[in-house]
């Protein structure tokens, strides 16, 4: 079995997306040195669809299983999101990640150090994006949210599924001073030059559907404000796996939320070729990934027995 990987190290969104705060990597390399001991060759730097055709893996391998996450972020369409100082929340996780463990970059690091700044997004992700920029020793860090805050859960037990997802979570970054704001939308950053200097946003109402769940957002008249921004880190979730080359060259169906379409089996429209996790089912939990991991496996196992 050979693991191809595009990054210098292996993890994927483990080693360079989550901050050591919340999972040291030794972790991870005690589990990677298990699996070369169990056969496993791993091959890293290599991006597969341009390093590696999708012709010569046909011809390497029986089968074959996509596992490269849900790599596409969602953008925010305002004035000013071209600014200097507004970037993806995994651009600075990663650039974080790699400066923790000593890597060498060749551009300069995104730094929070005695600055202003706004993390856009309620989730892990940008929670992760508030406890690096605290670390680093930033002046000020909002998080906006603009969905409407949760239900605070104070009972000693945990609520069951629907409800689990809805309920407010308060992690150990935003215990440490984080200024969190919620029904918030962005209307628009500004900056001398393309220098980024202040956000503009204003507050939103949120309409039930028929479920009571939140439709139809609008705006609150006569709720505008602004806060003094040098950075911005924009945490809003994935859409979907990178359509790069190897989907192209692979001619994977996609459903119509640019996911490949895997069955119950984790195969996909093309024989002998297999996808698990987040390329699959779009963002998801750690957890499920490995699950899919091990169950795509299996299916990889059974499709090669009827090989022969």
């Amino acid at each position: 079995m050979t693991v191809f990987e595009k990054s210098d190290k292996l993890g994927g969104i483990l080693r360079y997306g989550i901050p050591d705060f919340k999972l040291e990597k030794w972790v991870l390399d005690r589990r990677l040195k298990q699996m070369r001991a169990e056969g496993i060759r791993f091959e890293t730097n290599v991006n597969v669809g341009e390093d590696v055709s999708s012709k010569e893996l046909r011809e390497s391998f029986d089968a074959i299983v996509l596992t490269p996450g849900a790599g596409r972020p969602r953008g925010l369409q305002v004035p000013g999101a071209e600014l200097d100082g507004v970037h993806q929340a995994m651009e600075y996780l990663t650039q974080s990640n790699m400066h923790v463990a000593g890597m060498k970059r060749q551009d300069e690091i995104i730094w929070a150090g005695g600055k202003n700044v706004v993390v856009i997004g309620g989730g892990d992700t940008g929670n992760d994006c508030v406890g690096t920029a605290i670390r680093q020793g930033a002046k000020e860090v909002y998080q906006f949210e603009i969905l409407p805050k949760p239900r605070a859960w104070d009972q000693p037990y945990n609520p069951d599924w629907p409800d689990w997802p809805k309920i407010l979570r308060t992690s150990s970054s935003h215990e440490e001073g984080c200024r969190r704001d919620w029904s918030v939308a962005t209307k628009k950053f500004s900056g001398t030059g393309s220098t980024l200097e202040r956000g503009d946003f204003v507050r939103v109402g949120w309409n039930k559907d028929a479920k009571g769940n939140d439709r139809d957002m609008f705006e609150i008249p006569g709720s505008e404000f602004s806060v003094d921004a040098d950075l911005v880190f924009l945490a809003m979730g994935f859409l979907h796996v990178e359509h790069g080359k190897l989907t192209q060259d692979l001619e994977l169906v996609l459903d119509e939320r640019g996911n490949i379409i895997g069955d119950g089996a984790y195969a996909t429209s093309v024989p002998g070729i297999f996808v698990a996790g987040d390329a699959m089912t779009g963002a998801s939990l750690v957890a499920r990934a490995m699950r899919h991991g091990r169950e795509a496996a299996r299916a990889c196992h059974a499709y090669m027995a009827r090989l022969n």
